[in-house]
């Protein structure tokens, strides 16, 4: 199995490649505007790995939530990939690939991120013999209701303002102390599974899971 994964859904542009099981492109850089570039990193990192496009058995992207025009950027790319290249798409929620790291460590793992207007987006899972399974849909709540909700869950963010507040109100709360970013190499070992079941996202069906910059609401739900 080959799987090349893209993931823009924060500040963190990351795209890798997963060939036979073994990681052999990973690339992972904050950048600003990063993901209007991101088809020139991933032609030099593809080609120094000798690899093309039509080396992939699938394409994986992180579906959000986060930056609109990151997410628009990434989700029309891996679309023209898929449709030139007749190859199946796995979309995965990008908190999966922030929780992914800790699951040795942690049975509750909560992802938090700001929304804006005192909003937080929120996914939360339970790891179950060494798998990390999703508790349901990424949410937009209070920041409150979601640290009232999950008191004994383990806390990730890539916003620091978020962690601070949150710490400022709630000191014992067990929260990671530095920023942890989505990064595609994680989307490659959760695709894996997605795979071998054949759990494909239709094309037609592809839609991320952004913030709307005018009513900061949650557009759309992605599973």
């Amino acid at each position: 199995m080959n799987v090349l994964a893209i993931e823009t859904s924060s500040a963190n542009l990351s795209f890798s490649a997963m060939c036979q099981d073994r990681i052999v492109v990973n690339y992972n850089r904050r950048l600003r505007f990063g993901a209007s570039k991101i088809i020139l990193y991933l032609e030099k990192s593809l080609k120094q790995a000798s690899l093309d496009f039509g080396d992939f058995d699938a394409f994986i992207i992180g579906s959000g939530p986060g930056s609109f025009t990151g997410l628009r950027i990434s989700f029309a790319l891996v679309k023209a990939f898929a449709l030139a290249l007749q190859k199946p798409v796995i979309a995965i929620p990008s908190f999966y690939a922030v929780a992914y790291p800790f699951a040795a460590q942690h049975r509750r793992i909560t992802v938090i991120a700001d929304a804006r207007r005192d909003l937080v987006y929120t996914g939360s899972f339970t790891v179950e013999r060494g798998v990390l399974r999703s508790e349901g849909h990424t949410q937009l709540m209070k920041l409150e209701e979601c640290i009232g909700r999950r008191k004994d869950y383990f806390f990730l963010t890539y916003d620091h303002s978020i962690r601070q507040k949150a710490l400022a109100q709630y000191p014992r709360m067990h929260f990671h102390r530095t920023d942890c970013y989505p990064c595609a190499k994680h989307l490659c070992f959760i695709g894996k599974d997605y795979y071998n079941k054949k759990r494909f996202t239709p094309v037609s069906r592809l839609e991320p899971l952004y913030l709307h910059p005018k009513t900061c609401q949650i557009v759309n739900r992605v599973p």
